[in-house]
């Protein structure tokens, strides 16, 4: 990428759905943490299951403990989690543009990652990228809230730098999009279907925007 002046300091990243597919969430909340469940309690796990997902509903994707790994291992009486997230490593993928996409903008800007999960899942997740940041940000453990425009102000004082002076990326319209976009960043809506409302739908939308030092449309 070449030099650009109007390029921000700071290019920060949502993590799954981002960075990360989903592939790795969803082996372990919806296929092994069912299954410890139904091997503890010595159920069918199609019966552990429906107990598990109403438990998850009850608790709601706006309380933060719905990302917390911890909170629900705990929950559920499953022993420690960090053994059970370190044996399922390797159902971890990354969409195919993001290393390139990492290694072109380390050379012009510092990377974050701004993410509502907990380090306990963030960490594992991306560790296999985590040299491309400068620090990973996490809104539950380290902001005891989902993100949201408090939690981005807080990141950019956390920076020392202004909100305009940082570009959010992420996939959730409210969360990474408006949460950012009212902190006062520029942010991109990211979404990898052919949804047309959205600003990008891979990372290579975002390093052409930056390289045209142009915000979303």
């Amino acid at each position: 990428m070449p030099v650009n002046r109007r390029l921000p300091l700071i290019v920060s990243f949502d993590a799954e759905g981002t960075l990360a597919t989903h592939d790795f969430s969803i082996a372990v909340w919806q296929e092994v943490v069912p299954a410890l469940y139904a091997e503890s309690r010595g159920m069918e796990v199609g019966d552990a299951k429906k107990v598990v997902f109403a438990e998850y509903m009850r608790v709601g994707m706006q309380r933060k403990e719905w990302f917390e790994i911890d909170y629900w291992f705990e929950r559920f009486g499953l022993g420690p989690s960090a053994p059970i997230i370190e044996a399922h490593r390797h159902r971890i993928e990354f969409y195919p543009e993001v290393v390139p996409v990492l290694e072109r903008l380390q050379a012009e800007c510092r990377l974050v990652v701004a993410s509502s999960t907990p380090y306990e899942f963030l960490e594992p997740l991306l560790r296999n990228v985590a040299g491309y940041f400068t620090r990973m940000f996490s809104a539950t453990s380290e902001f005891g809230a989902v993100k949201d425009p408090s939690f981005f102000r807080w990141m950019c004082s956390e920076l020392r730098v202004e909100p305009c002076d940082i570009v959010h990326v992420g996939d959730s319209w409210k969360k990474d999009y408006l949460g950012a976009l009212e902190a006062g960043m520029v942010s991109y809506y990211l979404d990898r279907s052919d949804l047309a409302s959205a600003h990008l739908h891979d990372l290579n939308g975002l390093v052409a925007a930056l390289g045209d030092g142009a915000g979303p449309s």
